[in-house]
């Protein structure tokens, strides 16, 4: 499947915070110019199959996504299976899967609740969370659209594919891109002590080519001294969203995500989007 054809796939139950997630990923197809791919996953245990016995859902939702998203091309499927599974299955032919996590501060239900941390540890593509969703449900709630995009900058190989998805975002959607690198002092006299120059002249050398890309995309270095969780969610007050890396540990429902991005990604009020390192 070609880059263009990869659809941006969302998870839905029926709750008001998945119809939520629905039209952060409309915006996001039409933004990115994919296909959108509405998907019920009906929980039923067993393997991995497309049925045709509940469509009543996706068909309801997928024609409000046409409503808000004149001429966006949008598909569904319903399937027997775990949302976790089908949503990961699904991610090998996706550009973005988004789902929506129930209530405040973290996950209390789902398609979210857990599912959202597996799919961010396990998923083939990036996967936007988007927190108490049920806040744009309805078709007068607006999605934010000026506030700044945040990455965690941390210089690792999973950093550096998330500063270059932050930078996607913030170019699509041509608002400012916030670059945060946490450094804290050590633990003990014999360490080795940090230099924040050397630290802020790292974090400028990441982001040099991404000026080349699109000069219009304003880059803002953060350079915080303190704990990177505290740090990340303190930029994330007033932002878009957070975009954070993951790493590339085997196992299904392994530690893939970091202690990092498994608290911010359970504590941010925003959306969160994770890009796993592979």
């Amino acid at each position: 499947m070609t880059n263009i054809h990869r659809p941006v796939i969302v998870g839905i139950d029926g709750s008001p915070a998945a119809f939520g997630a629905v039209r952060w990923a409309a915006d996001a197809a039409v933004r990115l110019g994919r296909p959108l791919r509405i998907t019920h996953a009906l929980g039923v245990p067993g393997p991995l199959q497309e049925t045709f016995d509940d469509q009543g859902l996706v068909l309801e939702t997928a024609m409000e996504a046409r409503r808000w998203c004149p001429g966006l091309p949008v598909t569904t499927s319903t399937w027997h299976g775990q949302p976790e599974q089908v949503l990961c299955e699904q991610s090998r032919q996706a550009d973005l899967v988004v789902v929506g996590s129930h209530g405040h501060g973290g996950f209390h239900t789902l398609v979210a609740g857990s599912v959202g941390v597996h799919l961010a540890g396990d998923a083939h593509c990036p996967v936007l969370v988007v927190h108490h969703a049920e806040r744009w449900a309805g078709p007068e709630s607006v999605l934010p659209s000026h506030r700044p995009v945040v990455v965690g900058a941390d210089g690792s190989l999973g950093g550096q594919q998330a500063l270059e998805l932050a930078f996607r975002e913030a170019s699509a959607r041509k608002v400012p891109l916030v670059a945060v690198r946490a450094w804290q002092s050590p633990a003990t006299r014999l360490a080795r002590r940090t230099d924040p120059a050397r630290v802020a002249a790292d974090l400028a050398a990441d982001l040099e080519p991404l000026r080349a890309k699109d000069p219009a995309v304003q880059l803002i270095a953060r350079v915080v001294h303190g704990a990177p969780v505290q740090a990340l969610l303190d930029e994330a007050r007033d932002a878009l969203m957070v975009v954070l890396g993951g790493s590339a540990q085997a196992g299904f429902g392994g530690p893939r995500l970091g202690p990092v991005t498994a608290h911010v990604l359970e504590h941010a009020d925003i959306p969160v989007l994770v890009v796993r390192h592979s």
